[in-house]
């Protein structure tokens, strides 16, 4: 019984690179689980090339999204923690309370910082 998994069913060279001497470019064209098809551009030295930097492309991608999930999580939730312990530690003092809101708005942008970070292109 064969496992259902996305398929390069098609791959054909179109040209070779113009920024990267060398390198071809090739069109793949990819089979979803769904049964659809749609066509990806690929470079590599040869065809085989190209079809791994795609796939390590796409693992790093997927890879990639959980990671900034997983760490903007983490460092929201250290934040509301620090906050809420700086609040209910001293709640007559308005200073702490500042600090707590400082450092979520902190995590905030620690996390937006990264996200950008990972997500450029």
């Amino acid at each position: 019984m064969k496992t259902q998994r996305r398929r390069a069913v098609h791959a054909e060279l179109v040209r070779e690179s113009k920024d990267n001497p060398g390198y071809f470019r090739y069109n793949v064209t990819i089979k979803e689980l769904d049964g659809t098809c749609h066509v990806v551009p690929a470079y590599g030295k040869d065809m085989q090339d190209a079809i791994e930097r795609l796939v390590w492309k796409e693992r790093i991608d997927k890879i990639s999204n959980k990671r900034i999930t997983i760490i903007s999580n983490v460092v929201f939730l250290l934040g509301v923690i620090a906050a809420a312990g700086s609040i209910a530690v001293t709640h007559d003092e308005p200073f702490w309370i500042a600090v707590g809101m400082g450092v979520i708005a902190g995590a905030v942008v620690v996390t937006s910082g990264i996200s950008k970070y990972i997500n450029k292109k």
